[in-house]
């Protein structure tokens, strides 16, 4: 359900018609009338709170909320280009665990960080399921192998190769199909007792949201993503855990199980908990692939340096 948006109220003598507001806005709520910021689209605001962010006379509020002022002075941004290229490297998934609980309130600061990602249209419509009982972990890692035993077991004949083909597309089918040897050598690593699918993390995130709205596997996604940075920022490590996201979506038991909701997906999912290792070295990634428009139609690829 979409949240109570907030529209702004103008404070008319205290605006001096910069039209920043006018032009920041993204829905088209203010116009300027005899050089005055007005709200005319009243209906149209997404709550974005923009136009208040901007103004330099803190003419325009938003009904039942405060702006907070700006911390940092001047034009600078909170973080140095190098300090914020260092943590992007920094971070890096983490597949050891120490058995230290995470305590509630270091794990609500790490999801509150996940509210300041942007969403489309302003939805903030993320909804987040966060296991903390070592018994719930044990059942969601027994439930999601479950998933997988069955559904790679279908893939080792020709007919059950054909019927994923059909539903999940052909290059999905072969992927699961090359798979096969390292996930059955993991499964006998999980009957010893090693976790190779949760890691033995105490914390076990999904992010999820409606189904029908296009945005919301960015939104998660990237909220998800900020909950990771504060994670690091904090010393706890995380690892992103696409095979949940898939056993979640497609598997009705699992998905009822963790309360999310008929229309929603589950977009994200990650373990988190303090780590058990140490990195020493940054590592490498290739260089960014950036298209190019080509003559007739159609796009370059070109390699960023």
């Amino acid at each position: 359900m979409k949240q109570k948006v907030n529209p702004p109220v103008v404070i008319v003598k205290d605006c001096i018609g910069c039209q920043r507001c006018v032009a920041i806005c993204p829905s088209f709520v203010l116009e300027m009338v005899e050089a005055k910021a007005v709200v005319v689209r009243r209906d149209w605001c997404i709550g974005c709170e923009h136009c208040g962010a901007v103004c330099p006379t803190a003419a325009i509020l938003h009904e039942g909320t405060v702006l907070d002022s700006h911390p940092s002075k001047g034009e600078a941004p909170a973080t140095s280009p190098e300090n914020l290229e260092l943590l992007l490297r920094e971070r890096r998934s983490v597949r050891l665990y120490t058995s230290d609980p995470v305590p509630k309130e270091i794990l609500n600061k790490i999801l509150n960080a996940g509210r300041y990602a942007p969403t489309g249209s302003n939805s903030q419509n993320v909804h987040y399921t966060a296991l903390t009982s070592p018994d719930q972990i044990a059942e969601l890692r027994k439930r999601t192998i479950t998933f997988y035993d069955k559904m790679f077991s279908r893939i080792r004949g020709r007919f059950g190769m054909f019927i994923v083909s059909l539903v999940a597309g052909r290059k999905i089918a072969e992927y699961l199909r090359e798979s096969l040897p390292k996930m059955e050598y993991a499964n006998e690593l999980i009957k010893q007792g090693k976790d190779r699918l949760f890691h033995h993390a105490p914390v076990v995130i999904l992010a999820h949201a409606e189904s029908w709205d296009r945005s919301s596997s960015f939104n998660c996604s990237v909220a998800l993503y900020n909950c990771s940075l504060m994670a690091h920022s904090l010393g706890l490590g995380c690892c992103f855990n696409g095979f949940l996201v898939n056993a979640a979506n497609h598997s009705s038991k699992i998905k009822r199980w963790l309360g999310i909701p008929a229309d929603h997906k589950c977009y994200a999912a990650m373990t988190l908990g303090f780590p058990d290792v140490k990195y020493l070295r940054l590592v490498r990634r290739y260089p960014a692939r950036v298209g190019q428009p080509a003559p007739g139609g159609g796009a370059k690829p070109s390699n960023a340096n």
